[in-house]
């Protein structure tokens, strides 16, 4: 390991595979299987439609409504081969991502207006089996579809570099990450629309987005849930029965267990039930299926996948258009007659502003780029919130894991006086462990884990560029646990999670507690916290919205000191929310189409 600041900051990003869950087969059918692979084919081109009916038949595949899909994807596949081949020298909206909140805005606005609209994705689309199918969304992890970005070492994680994944593929994390649908907290809404200064950032109008989003598919809730929406949720289906002797077991502890785990939970102070999941009949339906695919036929949408975004390009202090390379060519450059939207994430908007001059002088002096707007804030104030890998039990009898391998959870305060709870404990149908943890511990594949998560992290961290050519990944530099109080929520919830495993409730499947085995206190404890850390890889608030001078974006999300560019993703939320972020960053691309819809 390194001992020298100026040595971390050199290291290359890499990917440790070991901090990945176990490996586990596939719950899917084999006509599933069979027909993702004829979709695959039909959108890459190899099957013409007549083609796909014709193999989907021989295969013996029920064909009611494969004629209608045929029809979708065919043309989908002819509208986007034929656009990308030709592409205009201007659209009027350029969108740089396809992540949760691109895939939300484009869906959205394509829908509304007739103007063009031209996303640039750096990746490939999202027909891979390991993004269809849920419970192999890990094997993604490491791939060509994850970015590979890796934090830097830190003494607050006993000098451990922590794996960032981040989607790099149609639909973004909501394509690579796991099908969690959880819906913000009223305080987490509250707070940003007090530090934007515009009430509709705040609960009760993102309450009625998230009402015309859902296609809620649970127990009918018609003030919290929404239905006939893009977005299909539902509660676990079939899950895990370890999943549900986790609910018995915090019942029969005291613990609220409640019909949803969005909806009222969201006013009040936590509580357990079964996950919404973003799961339909077997298959993921991320943020680019839910909205983007829909309009995917239209002729005002063009989508360039294998393409990526180095700068922008200015005319003075307004933004003309972008700089782009497709594959491995040279760079070409695409106007935006209105504007350009950054929807690239935490990690990557915030570098590709650097490149283009706005972030900290001093900073960018550094690397020969020449400022155009001073931007302090530009890549501070990152945060993520932390899984802890893990409390780990062998059962007596293995059942394998079901929908995406996590099926319950819940959220809990670790102090009575918070506002909100500041902890998500959740069940993992795996042996969830860290490479140290995994190492010092050695839990059988067939175990399971308990897992706290730090939904509130008081640290924060920094995006810097490592250098000015945009090839290079930036440093992530997370500091990840430097706040003490981080350390102190975490072992409360890894005693919690203790408790639950260790219940009465849990006996069927709690041979034995593998990791930590016996109550930790002292140095035992605080090098579990700091051994076990892993994120949930939800990269937030680089560009901090705000109504100050020094927030990076203004509560209609245009980027301060420059003209006719907008961040929407997740990078501008000033505070990161107590879930995980999907259906946050699907707000934030819902309300940046009503925003330039009402401003159009």
């Amino acid at each position: 390991m390194a001992d020298s600041r100026s040595e971390l900051l050199t290291m290359k990003p890499k990917v440790d595979n070991r901090m990945r869950p176990f490996p586990y087969a596939s719950q899917r059918t084999t006509d599933d299987a069979q027909l993702d692979r004829l979709e695959r084919a039909l959108i890459a081109g190899k099957l013409d439609r007549r083609g796909f009916i014709r193999a989907a038949a021989a295969a013996g595949l029920a064909t009611t409504g494969l004629a209608a899909l045929a029809d979708e994807l065919d043309a989908v596949r002819e509208n986007q081969a034929k656009r990308s081949a030709s592409l205009q020298q201007a659209y009027d909206y350029i969108v740089v991502g396809t992540g949760s909140a691109g895939s939300a805005l484009v869906g959205r606005l394509a829908a509304k207006t007739s103007a063009s609209i031209l996303m640039i994705e750096a990746g490939d689309w999202d027909t891979a089996p390991s993004v269809m199918d849920p419970g192999l969304w890990f094997t993604n992890l490491g791939t060509e579809r994850d970015w590979q970005d890796v934090a830097l070492p830190a003494p607050s994680t006993n000098n451990r570099a922590i794996p960032e994944h981040m989607g790099k593929v149609v639909g973004g994390g909501s394509s690579i990450n796991a099908t969690i649908w959880a819906r913000p907290f009223k305080n987490d809404l509250a707070h940003w629309a007090e530090q934007s200064g515009d009430a509709a950032w705040g609960y009760e109008h993102g309450l009625s987005i998230y009402r015309r989003m859902e296609n809620w598919q649970g127990k009918p809730d018609a003030h919290y849930r929404g239905k006939g929406g893009p977005v299909w949720c539902q509660p676990a289906h079939d899950p895990h029965p370890a999943a549900l002797a986790m609910l018995a077991a915090c019942r029969s502890l005291g613990m609220p267990v409640l019909d949803d785990l969005n909806g009222a939970r969201e006013v009040g102070d936590g509580g357990f039930a079964l996950m919404n999941q973003i799961i339909r009949d077997g298959r993921r339906q991320s943020m680019a299926r839910s909205y983007l695919y829909p309009v995917l036929a239209r002729k005002n949408v063009t989508v360039l996948v294998k393409s990526q975004v180095d700068r922008l390009v200015f005319s003075g202090t307004r933004v003309t258009g972008v700089e782009v390379r497709r594959g491995d060519g040279a760079p070409i450059r695409i106007q935006a007659k209105s504007e350009v939207i950054l929807s690239s994430g935490g990690i990557n908007t915030p570098k590709l502003l650097m490149l283009s001059g706005i972030g900290d002088e001093a900073q960018l002096r550094t690397h020969g780029i020449k400022t155009l707007v001073h931007a302090p804030e530009v890549g501070q104030n990152f945060q993520d919130h932390i899984l802890h890998g893990g409390c780990i039990w062998e059962p007596n009898e293995h059942v394998p894991h079901r929908n995406s391998a996590a099926n319950a959870s819940g959220f809990i305060k670790s102090q009575k006086d918070l506002q909100t709870p500041d902890l998500n404990l959740v069940q993992i149908e795996l042996p969830y462990a860290s490479e140290v943890v995994a190492k010092q511990y050695s839990p059988p594949p067939t175990s399971w884990a308990l897992c706290a998560g730090l939904t509130a992290p008081k640290s924060r961290g920094e995006v810097r560029l490592r250098s000015p050519n945009p090839a290079d990944r930036p440093l992530v530099d997370a500091r990840f646990l430097s706040h003490p109080d981080d350390v102190k929520a975490l072992a409360y919830g890894i005693e919690v999670c203790r408790e639950i495993g260790n219940s009465p409730a849990m006996r069927n499947f709690a041979k034995r507690e593998v990791a930590p085995g016996k109550k930790l206190t002292g140095q035992a404890m605080d090098d579990f916290v700091r051994d076990g850390a892993t994120t949930y890889f939800h990269q937030v608030g680089t560009c901090r919205m705000g109504k100050d001078a020094r927030a990076v974006v203004d509560a209609k999300l245009r980027v301060n000191g420059v003209h006719n560019l907008r961040i929407a993703d997740s990078s501008i939320m000033p505070r990161i929310p107590g879930v995980a972020t999907m259906a946050t960053c699907a707000l934030i691309g819902e309300r940046m189409a009503e925003i330039l819809s009402k401003s159009a």
